[in-house]
């Protein structure tokens, strides 16, 4: 905890360095802002099970948060009912940019859902040692941690050059402490510790408990259509570099299947926090999408979108001569 600093964090080898995830929410008594600027750096090369990285800055789509609050109140008008599901939002602190805008328009007519893959985590470790594993709720290991060396294991890992000690150690680590105390933990050892990581923003926490129209839960795009809502918003998550076309098909899919008649799906990509957002926003009009505004180069899978809920198309007969 005492290396968690901004100061400590600066410079060429130290801002290359992974972060313990179990350190998350151990930054009390830090100026918010060290906090926020902290827990994005905990997350910038962090990925889960299904490959995505968690990555998020706060105000990172300030622009097309702007153009997409224009066009919902287009739609719907201020003294309307409005309920958003914004997807795929890591630890949620862009969710409240977007929340912040609309409760402003909209007050206690807004209702509005913020999920992501995997907000919750788990630490293992033996009831006596600084060692530990970070996974998911399926036991997916996602770092290991063994002081001071944190290591991921998925994505970004260390490679024999031009790290071959931390190479090497990572494959030791693996071998002789992460696989067997996975082991003991499925197998029920009553040594092995296990307690909860909750990835919330600073800013996504104090909603949680004291806004009554904002919740967060969590949610696979892939596992089906939802409750109906008005708004639907899926930021730098349904790319080509993550899923497959096949993937990206069936979460369009999800996602019209949860729209309500008339509602509008937002979505769009971008690097870092001030960059463009090549993105669009799509109107649900019996179960198709039709694009109404597009910003910067537009939604990489514009294309898909536009072909959810099209008929196939009609096999020419072949006559007989």
């Amino acid at each position: 905890n005492e290396q968690l600093t901004p100061d400590h964090l600066e410079g060429f080898v130290n801002s290359r360095k992974f972060i313990a995830l179990d350190l998350y929410n151990s930054l009390d008594g830090l100026p918010p802002a060290e906090i926020d600027k902290i827990q994005e750096r905990m997350l910038r090369w962090f990925r889960v099970h299904n490959g995505v990285l968690k990555c998020t800055y706060a105000r990172r789509f300030d622009e097309f948060d702007r153009l997409s609050v224009s066009a919902i109140s287009a739609h719907f008008p201020t003294s309307q009912i409005i309920r958003v599901h914004d997807i795929g939002v890591s630890d949620g602190r862009t969710s409240c940019d977007l929340y912040d805008h609309l409760n402003r328009l909209y007050g206690g007519r807004l209702d509005f859902l913020a999920s992501d893959y995997a907000p919750f985590l788990y630490v293992l470790k033996r009831t006596r040692g600084a060692n530990r594993l970070i996974v998911d709720d399926q036991q997916h290991v996602l770092q290991i941690v063994t002081p001071p060396f944190v290591f991921i294991t998925v994505g970004r890992r260390e490679r024999i050059t031009p790290y071959p000690l931390n190479f090497l150690i990572r494959r030791l680590v693996t071998l002789l402490y992460a696989r067997p105390l996975l082991q003991r933990y499925k197998a029920g050892s009553p040594d092995i510790q296990r307690t909860r990581i909750e990835l919330f923003g600073r800013a996504c926490r104090a909603y949680m408990s004291k806004q009554d129209n904002f919740r967060f839960d969590a949610y696979d795009v892939f596992s089906g259509s939802t409750e109906g809502f008005d708004i639907i918003r899926a930021m730098n998550i349904l790319n080509h570099s993550y899923f497959s076309e096949p993937q990206l098909i069936q979460a369009a899919e999800s996602i019209v299947n949860s729209l309500k008649e008339g509602g509008l799906f937002i979505t769009g990509s971008n690097n870092e926090q001030g960059t463009v957002v090549n993105g669009g926003i799509y109107r649900e009009t019996k179960g198709r999408l039709q694009r109404i505004n597009t910003s910067g180069n537009g939604s990489e899978i514009d294309a898909l979108i536009s072909a959810v809920g099209s008929p196939p198309p009609l096999k020419r007969r072949q006559l007989p001569r």
